[in-house]
């Protein structure tokens, strides 16, 4: 990621996309998708993830100060680690219990993010 990428806020777009990938790993079926809608799902949910850590990693950002942020960070990590990712070896179904796993991290980060990003705006003048 690119750290002057970090800097600058998402956009309401931006957010959008996110928000339908979420949708996308999250919504109801009646059997497991293909395995290549569940790497591309993961690919897609893991770019957000590492999008939305890299914003609230920031040492200046006061959202990186928040107690949840360091314990968020951990957990996503270790999701993130190689040896846990998905190889064309995992079993269909791990996959997919992955795709959600990165999901509701990325869920987790999103929320933290605007929670963070909401706050800043309206913030009284010092």
């Amino acid at each position: 990621m690119d750290l002057q990428a970090a800097t600058v806020p998402l956009s309401s777009r931006d957010l959008d996309t996110v928000q339908q990938d979420i949708d996308h790993a999250f919504s109801r079926r009646v059997t497991l998708p293909p395995r290549s809608v569940i790497d591309a799902g993961t690919d897609a949910i893991v770019q957000h993830l590492r999008t939305f850590m890299s914003h609230l990693n920031r040492k200046d950002d006061r959202a990186s100060r928040n107690v949840d942020v360091p314990s968020l960070m951990r957990a996503a990590e270790r999701n993130l680690d190689v040896p846990v990712r998905p190889t064309p070896q995992t079993t269909h179904r791990d996959a997919y219990v992955y795709w959600h796993t990165v999901a509701t991290l990325t869920t987790a980060f999103r929320d933290l993010y605007l929670t963070h990003h909401r706050n800043a705006d309206h913030e009284p003048p010092a």
